[in-house]
């Protein structure tokens, strides 16, 4: 059985004035000064790293932050808002308020994004980053993919039709047990008082993408030149958001980074199996 996390976090954030809070799931003994950060992809949540969350609990103090709008978190009240410096403000809170200082990320996909950003945090050290599946240039390929359907959700009249529906996008995570790709689907998913069930998830967020997703693409590359953690990339071998390609300009222009490519995975890597989880212990420790 996937153990559950050991404690829950409501924290406090604002975003134009109006106050928030964001769900923290956390791991392992809370005065230990070793701290991790796993930080989730666009409609995921923190739940997604109970499997290695718990198999680093006893190294490490491990935040797995809901990010607004996704699981146990309040939703913002427009789908501007759901930019990455309000979730960096939303990170801040929680290590202010959780007393962390320094501390390693893990991040999929989104959730490296926002990594990114928090490498230039004055008020809190970065030490050791670990981007799974994406880089500076993300492939139109999946932008497009992602946009057609992220937000656009429907309801599911039980279990066994949601799980269907799920089973497919989740398959590009990687090689699952039927435990993990269950626990993956009841984490982000609930059922509603009339029987139904639906994503964990604020619907505005696929607006917020599409937004993004018309306006000129940002380059990428000064901040992640910019970078000088020692930093893990993880690539799905059949990913179609971040290239070989992009890989290796990463590589090229980080001198700090290594890369793992999964085998069997495309976007984005589950971080669920043995091996994954053996080669990021031994990156961070």
């Amino acid at each position: 059985m996937i153990p559950n996390p050991h404690r829950q976090h409501r924290v406090a954030f604002s975003v134009d004035g109006e106050q928030r809070r964001m769900a923290v799931h956390e791991w392992g003994e809370p005065r230990n000064p070793r701290v991790l950060v796993c930080a989730h992809g666009v409609t995921r949540n923190g739940r997604d790293f109970d499997v290695i969350a718990d198999a680093l609990c006893n190294d490490y103090r491990v935040l797995c932050p809901d990010f607004p709008g996704r699981g146990e978190s309040d939703w913002l009240a427009t789908a501007e808002q759901y930019v990455i410096p309000n979730y960096a403000i939303a990170t801040r809170a929680m290590l202010h308020d959780l007393g962390v200082q320094r501390y390693d990320w893990i991040g999929t996909s989104m959730g490296a994004l926002i990594g990114m950003v928090m490498t230039f945090d004055p008020t809190h050290s970065m030490q050791r980053f670990v981007v799974n599946d994406i880089g500076p240039t993300i492939e139109r390929i999946a932008l497009d993919r992602i946009s057609e359907t992220i937000g656009r959700w429907p309801m599911f009249p039980d279990y066994p039709a949601l799980a269907a529906a799920l089973s497919t996008t989740i398959a590009s995570f990687g090689p699952l047990s039927d435990e993990q790709l269950h626990h993956l689907i009841k984490t982000s998913c609930q059922r509603r008082v009339d029987g139904q069930w639906e994503m964990k998830a604020d619907p505005k967020i696929g607006d917020a993408f599409r937004i993004a997703y018309a306006q000129p693409p940002v380059d990428l590359w000064p901040l992640w030149q910019s970078i000088t953690q020692p930093t893990l990339i993880l690539r799905g071998a059949n990913s179609d958001l971040l290239s070989a390609e992009t890989l290796e300009k990463m590589l090229v222009s980080h001198s700090h980074s290594q890369a793992v490519t999964i085998g069997n995975t495309g976007h984005a890597p589950a971080l669920m199996d043995v091996p994954t989880i053996a080669r990021i212990k031994k990156f961070l420790s």
